[in-house]
């Protein structure tokens, strides 16, 4: 099996190397661009772009070898300063010549003209040299561990997680997340610890890190956790919160993750003496809410205020 074969497709997953079909570098080799005219069908102004291009490298989907290609892509818009709705993927973007591309898609085939089709592409990102050694990751990863059906491989993608840290992404993070995901529920509580070990560890990325508070989040409302385990969950986000390394993701950290896990719908709020059990840890937390006010900041202020 070729490495454009190994990562497999799963549709729902979250993450994208998984979810698409094709993932795809290109260069960009001219554009032209039609003359922007209304069209009265849709109301909207149209135009086409047509990209010469060159496929450089499948890193998921059928095996083929680099080749020029050209592809028309439509664009629509209100006018020329106003976008106030989504009007399809190419839309959206802009691309320039002489740059090269990751892309993300669901097209059929094995025709790169057909997977960059206005309907089935998903994302477009610069493509790198960082960004094409974390899928080269991926896919090594998945040949040596896929499926992660025990705590001994779950273990080991953690520690390519770690020791890679300083040089993936989110993208990778989704990846590792979601082979994490299928013991999530037998070892709650390890992998919480694992995953955050690398979120707080100096040197990881901004990017890893955000998409492994997310991915943390998002199985904790999924499963719907009990009380306690909502406490050492909120417990583990307010360390990372108090940490300068966190400022850049304080905003949803504390309005989305903290809010959430604190209020509970339906529910009374988590017991502020069992979630910040120090008195001094509760004023340094409400000088760290203060310098990100909002309504939900502020309902996190008031409750490290009231008695425990």
């Amino acid at each position: 099996m070729s490495d454009s074969q190994v990562l497999p497709l799963e549709a729902g997953s979250r993450s994208e190397l998984l979810s698409t079909r094709n993932v795809f570098a290109i260069q960009v080799l001219s554009l032209a661009a039609s003359a922007w005219k209304m069209d009265e069908s849709i109301g909207l102004e149209a135009r086409t772009l047509t990209m010469n291009a060159r496929l450089l490298q499948v890193f998921k989907g059928p095996d083929r070898p680099a080749v020029d290609f050209r592809v028309s892509l439509p664009q629509r818009r209100e006018d020329a300063l106003t976008i106030s709705d989504f009007h399809g993927f190419w839309s959206h973007r802009e691309v320039e010549v002489g740059r090269q591309y990751i892309a993300f898609s669901n097209g059929a085939g094995n025709d790169p003209a057909a997977w960059m089709e206005d309907s089935v592409m998903v994302e477009l990102a610069p493509a790198t040299p960082a960004t094409a050694a974390e899928i080269a990751l991926a896919v090594d990863v998945e040949r040596r561990f896929a499926p992660v059906n025990s705590r001994e491989k779950a273990v080991e993608v953690l520690k390519t997680l770690f020791a890679n840290r300083d040089t993936v992404s989110g993208l990778f993070g989704r990846y590792a997340c979601a082979r994490l995901s299928t013991q999530y529920e037998a070892y709650e509580d390890p992998l919480q610890a694992g995953l955050m070990r690398v979120v707080m560890t100096d040197g990881s990325t901004e990017s890893l890190r955000e998409s492994l508070i997310e991915y943390l989040y998002d199985e904790s409302a999924e499963h719907e956790p009990s009380q306690d385990k909502a406490i050492k969950l909120a417990q583990r986000f307010i360390a990372w919160a108090r940490q300068p390394e966190a400022a850049t993701m304080l905003d949803r950290l504390i309005d989305v993750h903290l809010y959430n896990l604190i209020f509970p719908p339906d529910e009374p709020a988590l017991p502020v003496g069992k979630v910040v059990p120090a008195s001094v840890d509760r004023t340094a937390l409400q000088k760290i809410f203060a310098s990100h006010l909002s309504p939900r900041s502020s309902e996190l202020i008031a409750w490290l205020t009231t008695k425990p």
